[in-house]
């Protein structure tokens, strides 16, 4: 008998190590500092990006995807390529996300095959992310993963996901980034 998987939804965690001189400071004070209405994701489509913002380069961001790069490639075999661009979620108090997911049905070929989280506030109260996903016959299943500071979530970009509310009095930042697989 040989098996052969046709399809893979998958969530994969983990932190960035101490030794790495990656600032999850640095990155949240960058996020906040791009957060304003210029830099918000407006789209024609409707397409559920209004809560993100757009954010340039930084060179603490740069390590980050390096880091998934070199980590993805030695545990799975395959490289992981930055595409869509760089992207922050930042929740005030009492703010959630709704079920959205990152595949844009109107080009396929630029969605990104792996969509990433990365927790750089340092929050008290906990906040999750709630995957929603079908295996086979056994429709509507959630998958729910708390937001921790400085671990990020990797996850297959066409799953729909929420952001439950921040409970915590000051913002809740998120760093969104985006791959495709060599």
């Amino acid at each position: 008998m040989q098996k052969n998987i046709l399809s893979e939804k998958f969530i994969v965690t983990g932190t960035v190590s101490d030794q790495s001189l990656l600032n999850t400071r640095q990155i949240q004070n960058h996020c906040l500092s791009n957060f304003s209405l210029e830099t918000k994701i407006k789209d024609d489509q409707f397409w559920h990006l209004e809560d993100y913002n757009t954010i340039p380069y930084h060179q603490h961001i740069q390590w980050f995807q390096d880091y998934i790069r070199d980590h993805y490639r030695a545990d799975y075999d395959r490289t992981t390529v930055p595409c869509v661009g760089i992207r922050s979620l930042v929740q005030q108090t009492g703010e959630s996300i709704n079920y959205h997911n990152h595949v844009n049905p109107w080009d396929l070929e630029n969605s990104p095959e792996i969509s990433c989280l990365y927790c750089v506030s340092e929050t008290n109260e906990p906040t999750y992310v709630i995957f929603k996903y079908d295996d086979g016959r056994n429709k509507h299943r959630l998958w729910k993963q708390e937001i921790k500071h400085n671990q990020f979530i990797l996850f297959s970009s066409e799953l729909e996901h929420t952001i439950t509310e921040n409970k915590n009095s000051g913002f809740l930042v998120n760093l969104s980034t985006h791959y495709q697989l060599l």
